[in-house]
């Protein structure tokens, strides 16, 4: 079981040093009912280290350390659920065998814990990105296979968490099919998730992008397609502009 006296000795802290104007911004850029105290990253990071230490979490057993740092995700404050995200990355995601790791994760979506665009993009680049390098293709096909779930953020996780990814090849087939599923969906944050994986495609391979963006032209919104198609010269958006045909 938690204990809950460790997480409150970390979010007091996070509350003792918020800001009200910079809470109030996030909260109106975010959207979604997010509630922020208005604490940036690099303090979240320091706080953390310093709870870490102080409070010698590292000596728990590792099975206490994982659902320490879950409980976060429960805690109604973006930051609170940033040090969750955190304290996965620093200290725990290349420690526990990823298929548990992936059984955990999803288990936050089906709380609802994670239920915005901030936090589902910094966990999929923070922790999700970097437990498929390290754990290689069969972890990049169980994260890929969110894609055909119905939370929204979770699917989006299935492209997302390979934003920095996109160089390796053996992943692009499974990209493609994740995208393929999200950009039939309607929400926007499933479509603005393909934007922006083909966008970081295009870097390296303008020619599957485009044969994608032709393919499923129909389902493109404006902002995603724009967002795909950022890094096309004036040639190479013509020559698109034509294939499409508008």
């Amino acid at each position: 079981m938690v204990d809950r006296k460790l997480i409150r000795n970390l979010t007091d802290k996070l509350e003792e040093i918020s800001d009200q104007k910079s809470k109030e911004w996030w909260e109106n850029y975010v959207k979604h009912d997010s509630k922020f105290r208005g604490v940036g990253i690099p303090e979240i990071r320091k706080q953390l280290k310093k709870w870490h230490e102080e409070e010698s979490v590292g000596q728990l057993s590792l099975e206490e350390q994982l659902e320490l740092a879950l409980s976060f995700f429960a805690e109604p404050y973006s930051e609170d659920k940033l040090a969750g995200i955190l304290f996965l990355e620093n200290y725990l995601y290349n420690l526990y065998d990823w298929e548990i790791l992936v059984i955990k994760f999803e288990k936050l979506f089906a709380s609802g814990y994670i239920f915005d665009w901030n936090i589902t993009d910094w966990f999929c680049v923070r922790v999700l990105g970097k437990l498929i390098k390290e754990n290689g293709m069969p972890c990049a096909k169980a994260i890929s296979e969110w894609s055909k779930v119905e939370n929204v953020w979770q699917a989006r996780c299935s492209v997302v968490a390979f934003a920095n990814l996109t160089s390796t090849e053996e992943f692009i087939p499974l990209l493609m099919e994740s995208c393929s599923q999200l950009i039939k969906r309607k929400e926007r944050f499933a479509k603005t998730a393909v934007g922006w994986i083909l966008r970081e495609l295009s870097k390296n391979d303008k020619t599957s992008v485009e044969k994608f963006i032709v393919k499923y032209e129909q389902y493109f919104s404006k902002e995603s397609f724009r967002n795909a198609i950022k890094y096309f010269d004036e040639k190479e958006r013509m020559d698109l502009v034509k294939k499409l045909g508008t």
